[in-house]
């Protein structure tokens, strides 16, 4: 029986530690600096209004991120922290406001608009027309017009 060589062994464990080095690179590893910009992505600019925090430019958002790292470095939680953020600026400030309240109304819609959009497609889709099938008399035409074509063809090129 053959054992595994050294090298293999080796090549697949330099494999699994890049493939978990990779892994900590991608997921963050939850370093402050990633868990501050992804609360910045959940928080809308006052100043911008379309624009998340960690994306606007202007002052107020800079300010804003300050206080987000100020926050987290004084050891407060992501609810915390969008609650401190909520109680300044209300719900609006939140990119995906909760579902609740006056912005129930805005969830239902966007759902029913999603759902009617799906039935409508579905619905054009399951109704096409299917071509119709060629009757004999029209595949009789068809068939003495290539037939005319062909002769027409044959003697035009002799001279």
């Amino acid at each position: 029986m053959r054992r595994p060589s050294v090298r293999w062994g080796s090549g697949l464990l330099l494999v699994v530690l890049l493939a978990v080095a990779v892994a900590g690179l991608v997921t963050g590893a939850g370093r402050p600096a990633d868990r501050a910009y992804e609360l910045e992505q959940r928080l809308r600019c006052p100043v911008c209004k379309s624009v998340s925090v960690a994306d606007s430019p202007s002052d107020t958002a800079q300010a804003m991120r300050q206080v987000v790292r100020e926050q987290i470095a004084a050891g407060r939680t992501d609810d915390q922290v969008i609650d401190h953020f909520r109680a300044r600026y209300g719900d609006w400030v939140l990119i995906d406001p909760p579902m609740s309240g006056r912005t129930l109304a805005l969830w239902i819609l966007s759902a029913a608009t999603i759902a009617a959009g799906a039935t409508l497609f579905t619905l054009r889709w399951t109704r096409r027309e299917k071509p119709a099938e060629p009757s004999t008399e029209d595949r009789e035409l068809v068939a003495a017009a290539l037939e005319q074509t062909r002769l027409r063809d044959a003697t035009e090129e002799q001279p």
